[in-house]
């Protein structure tokens, strides 16, 4: 079983597996549970050990996308019209 700071170091490095630190890790599909909540089972190539992690909201940020021109850029990035 994972102890408080081995959890909290997962939270810092979620791309190395909290278990042995190996960087070989299987990203399962993500599952939306609720309106606010997605969880992603991930399991370690080389411990073989398995987790799930869970995903919440927690802010958004908005992009105006330039939809006319089909530009991927966001707006604040473009070039003055």
């Amino acid at each position: 079983m994972l102890t408080r700071d081995q959890k909290t170091k997962y939270l810092t490095s979620p791309h190395l597996c909290p278990y042995c630190g190996s960087d070989e890790l299987s990203l399962g599909k993500t599952t939306i549970t609720d309106i606010n909540r997605t969880v992603q089972n991930i399991s370690c190539q080389q411990c073989k050990k398995r987790w799930t992690n869970i995903y919440i909201l927690a802010q958004m940020e908005e992009d105006e996308w330039d939809m006319k021109r089909r530009d991927i850029r966001p707006k604040a990035l473009s070039e003055s019209e």
